[in-house]
Formats: C-alpha cells, structure tokens, sequence
C-alpha cells in the first residue's frame, strides 16, 4: 500500500499568482468614516518600495530641466512620465487615503503637473520675458479642511520684486479616494504683483483654479522608500478637467 501510494501523481495546478497590491495580510484598521484599510505583509511592503523607488528615480531623472511642465512638454517626454505615474499609482498601498486624512496634512511642493501655460497665455502673462514663476506649494490644513496653494513670482528689472498668488480652497471627504474642493478666495502681494497682473488676473485664476474634485492615486507614507532613499512623501493627485498632479512632501514636513 505505501509503495502504491508513493507512486501517485498529485494533480498539477498552475501557480496562484496574487498581483502585488492584493497580497495583503489579514490585518484590518476600522476607521471613524467606515472605510477599512488594509496593511500589507513586511515582505511585500519590502519589495513594493523598492519598485516605488526605481519609479521616483526615473521621474526624477525624466524631470529635470522641465520646470514642472508648467510651459509643456514634448509630446514623447510627457507619454513616459504620465506612463512612470501610472506605474508609481499601481504600487499605491493606501487604497483608501481619506479614511485618514491626517495623513496627507502638511506642506507639499509640486514637482510636476499637466496644467500648462502655453501660447498667447504666457505671452499675456508675460512669463516670456520678465516675469518668472517660482516655487509652486501646497499646505493642507486637516483641521480646517484648507488646502492652500502657493505660486510664486519674482519680476526682473529695475525694480525687482517677489511676490506671490494664493489660493485657499475647502474640501470635503466624497468616496474612499475622491475629495470635493470649493474655491474661497484668492490673493496677488505685494500691490505691484497685482498691477503686473491686473489687466489678466481672471485669467490667471482660472488656470490655478482648484473648484471640482480631485482623486488621491497614489499616497505613500513619511519617508517611504528603501533604507537611505533620497525621497520624502509623494502624492499623485487626478482632477475632473483630466488634470494630473505629482507633489512631494520633503522628510520633517
């Protein structure tokens, strides 16, 4: 009997392959909204970041000299970075990041985004000659449910003055990933900015202007990446006019 059944054939099964964002531990976080998030296993989380972290590296690299592509980009460049964001969103863990908002508070910088001043817009704000665009940032205010976004200027010449566009817009939890946004107000400082601009300030609103909603893509966590990674928190942001945003979180913000 032993040497019969020694000689039995199991039957083949092919191999069960669980893609890298299902293979989560049994681990599960109720939270106050009714939303569960899922924590996946230390191995897995071991290897997704070191996908993560080949993906921030090669948009990085993809990045450089495009000044965040606010002034476009050549069509076949912005299909690879688009192509590595779709990449980075198919590693995102945190599947359903308004369940803990707290998570995304604090001070951001953009690193690219698919709005675009181009043409007779730059020409009109004359960010063909004299004026030039500084940092672009975000602070989110989980407490006041605030986003406030921050463009800076600075104008060459005789008179050289900084300066800056901010816009303070509300937000409120819709579904697991999506957060309505309403615009509140705006404000151009100093008083020179704003006669720079006078002549094309809704003009310049209405590129920045946040109003819709926005889906969270991508989240990954403060300091996330493999021992000694360069990287702070990125974020990757999707709008209802097809809009696509990539931001940062520096390490300590």
């Amino acid at each position: 009997m032993l040497q019969i059944l020694s000689q039995r054939k199991l039957p083949s099964r092919a191999p069960h392959v669980v893609p890298l964002r299902a293979r989560v531990s049994h681990v599960m976080r109720a939270s106050s909204n009714g939303f569960n998030t899922y924590v996946i296993s230390s191995l897995e989380l071991s290897k997704n970041l070191a996908a993560v972290d080949q993906v921030k590296t090669q948009l990085l690299s993809e990045l450089v000299g495009l000044d965040r592509g606010i002034f476009g980009a050549p069509a076949a460049k912005k299909a690879r970075i688009l192509a590595l964001i779709g990449e980075l969103e198919k590693h995102n863990t945190q599947t359903t990041p308004t369940a803990n908002l707290e998570s995304v508070a604090g001070d951001w910088r953009l690193l690219y985004s698919t709005i675009t001043i181009t043409g007779a817009k730059r020409t009109k704000l004359g960010l063909r000659e004299f004026v030039r665009l500084g940092e672009f940032t975000q602070h989110i205010d989980t407490t006041n449910n605030l986003a406030v976004n921050r463009i800076e200027f600075s104008v060459s010449g005789l008179s050289a003055i900084k300066g800056s566009l901010t816009i303070r817009a509300n937000y409120q939890v819709a579904s697991e990933q999506r957060v309505g946004i309403t615009y509140l107000d705006s404000a151009l400082t100093p008083s020179q900015l704003q006669k720079i601009f006078e002549a094309n300030l809704d003009l310049l609103l209405s590129i920045f202007n946040p109003e819709g909603h926005l889906d969270i893509t991508y989240l990954d966590v403060e300091g996330q990446g493999t021992a000694g990674g360069p990287f702070g928190c990125w974020r990757v942001g999707r709008d209802n006019k097809g809009n696509v945003f990539l931001l940062e979180r520096p390490r300590g913000h």
